[in-house]
């Protein structure tokens, strides 16, 4: 069971990337228990298979997901790459420290700063998806 967080209303327009869970459970624990995600919508079949997930990040915006392998074009992604801006370097150390307990978890590239001034991790999840989360906001 997760803690319910208040949220401010839904972000404005933003791009929000979609990937695929083959356990949607794990997945789910990766998103909010490691990264600091907070589910705001989940609707899945009798059987359990998520047809559509909503995980928004508290700084804004966002990412969708859904169960690998279902019916459809969007069940049918494989492995995807997510970046995730974090708001200063602390929330990045957070979330490596959080993610490196989970079960399935690759760390790519522990935290480190790069030369385009980000501090930065990369990890892989059991399902195969790239995540990076970094300070680094775009140019």
């Amino acid at each position: 069971m997760t803690t319910a967080i208040e949220l401010p209303a839904p972000p404005p327009p933003s791009v929000w990337p979609s990937l695929t869970f083959m356990d949607a459970d794990a997945g789910i624990r990766l998103l909010v228990e490691g990264l600091g995600f907070v589910i705001t919508a989940e609707y899945r079949t009798a059987e359990g298979v998520v047809e559509h997930g909503e995980a928004r990040w508290p700084e804004g915006g966002g990412v969708m997901f859904g169960s690998r392998g279902k019916p459809g074009d969007w069940g049918s992604l494989g492995p995807q790459g997510v970046y995730v801006v974090a708001a200063d370097d602390a929330g990045v150390d957070a979330a490596l420290e959080r993610v490196r307990v989970l079960p399935g978890v690759e760390i790519l590239k522990d935290v480190h700063d790069t030369d385009y001034g980000s501090h930065e991790f990369a990890i892989r999840d059991a399902d195969g998806n790239l995540w990076s989360v970094g300070t680094y906001r775009g140019a």
